[in-house]
This record gives structure tokens, sequence and C-alpha cells, in this order.
């Protein structure tokens, strides 16, 4: 029962409220990033399960983005600097969550009081090492010390790792900030109605292709996607890449197929 209420407890920590037009994207451990249409309205989300089980970052629409290019800001994450610091925040938070929802409920079952009161121990140690970290690294961003201070709770020290990387590219461009971390199939997916949309004289947001070259983008969404017929006889949206076995427009955009 207590490893149920304090598993409870952090996963709430996920909850956000999520602004209109953020571009929301996630992975599992270390795998690939995943991304999300954007968001049509404001609204509270559970967007962390358990981070960093689940890594979410929320790229919120900002007035002025940081002009750079994705070489630059895949050389950003992939610095000794920023890595190291991201690496170790998600190694200490994993462990910090375990010690909080299945250290403690069995250090007290087993030990009593002693044990969890050791075990508490070494959950608040945690949480000031993580502390520590994250002051350290949110300087490089220009960040001070007050930033990392809600990350002191047990409750919220596993999520600084995503905290820190949604803060190193909350001024980067959703597209270059996509393309810099999705897969390539992935960001094309994630692109490509936008890209339609500027192409054919459609109601968009320019800020999803800012810092992008359009025509580069154009020739790569020029060929069909995957998953058609073998025969090649097969239907699909040129604005979203769904494909179909028959019919004249795609339900989802009410544009029409081609072959």
């Amino acid at each position: 029962m207590t490893i149920a209420i304090l598993a409870l407890l952090t996963l709430i920590e996920g909850m956000r409220r999520v602004p209109a037009g953020s571009v929301v994207l996630r992975r599992v451990l270390f795998g690939p990033w995943t991304v999300e249409r954007p968001e049509p309205a404001e609204r509270l989300r559970l967007l962390s399960w358990w981070s960093p089980i689940m890594t979410t970052i929320v790229l919120a629409p900002r007035p002025p983005y940081q002009k750079t290019s994705v070489k630059d800001v895949r050389a950003r994450l992939e610095g000794r600097e920023l890595y190291t610091a991201l690496f170790d925040l998600r190694v200490l938070g994993a462990v910090e969550l375990v010690v909080l929802v299945l250290g403690l409920p069995l250090a007290l079952q087993r030990f009593g009081a002693m044990g969890f009161f050791v075990g508490l121990g070494v959950v608040l140690l945690l949480c000031l090492t993580i502390f520590t970290a994250l002051v350290f690294s949110g300087r490089t961003l220009g960040k001070r010390w007050r930033w990392a201070f809600p990350f002191l709770s047990p409750f919220s020290a596993s999520r600084a790792a995503e905290v820190l990387l949604e803060e190193a590219l909350r001024d980067v461009p959703p597209a270059v900030a996509g393309s810099a971390l999705l897969p390539a199939d992935a960001f094309l997916v994630f692109v490509r109605p936008f890209v339609y949309d500027a192409s054919n004289g459609g109601d968009v947001d320019r800020r999803f292709l800012e810092g992008m070259n359009l025509k580069e983008l154009r020739a790569a969404l020029a060929q069909r996607p995957g998953g058609t017929s073998q025969n090649g006889q097969g239907l699909w949206c040129p604005r979203c890449g769904a494909t179909f076995i028959h019919g004249d427009s795609c339900s989802e955009c009410g544009v029409h197929l081609v072959t």
C-alpha cells in the first residue's frame, strides 16, 4: 500500500499545464524520441510517467527564437558538459525514484524505524546531489541557483534531467529541436503537414518551419511514404502521408490522394 501511494505521488509530479501550440517530445529510457502534434488549446496533462523512465519535454511557443542550426543544436546536446550532466541526472533520478518508491517501504518493513530513517537519509542525500548538479549545469544556461530549488523535493528530483534538457532547448525553434532529437523518418512525418500547407497557400504557423530550409524539405517529402502496396499502386495523402487502398481524398486532411 505504501509503495502504491509513493508511486502515485511521484506520478502526479508529471502533471503539467501545456500552453496552446506547444510541441511535446518524449522517449522511454534511452530509446528514440517521439513527437506529438502541436497542442490545439491550453490544458492540464499528465506528461511524465515516473521520469526519467519516461522523459517528456515541452517546447512552448515563444515570440523570438534563437537563430541556430540543427548542427549547432546537436553539437550542444552532444557536448561533454551538457551530455554528461544529462546522463548523470538521469542515473541519479532513476536511483532516487527506486529508493523512494521501493527502498523506503521495504526498509521500513524489514528493519523498522531505523531502516526507514536510513532510507530517508539516502533519499535526501540523492536529492541534494541532484540539486547541486542541476545548479552547476543551470549556470551554463544562464540560470540562477533558485531555479533548481524545487528539485530538492524527493517527488520532483527525478525530473531534473528533463527540466535541464527542456531549458537547453527553450529558445530553439521546434523544427530545429525536432530535427536534432527525432529519427529522420519521424521528423519528416511531423513536419510534412506544415511543409505542404506552406507550399500550397494553406494556413500554417510559420514558427514550425523556422530555421529549416523549405526547399530541402520539399525535396525530401516529394517521394511517397513507406507503407503503400508493393506494386506501387497504393494511394497516399501528400499532406499527412497516410496511405489508403482506395478513395479520392484523405479522411483526415480532405486533400486529394495521389498514387
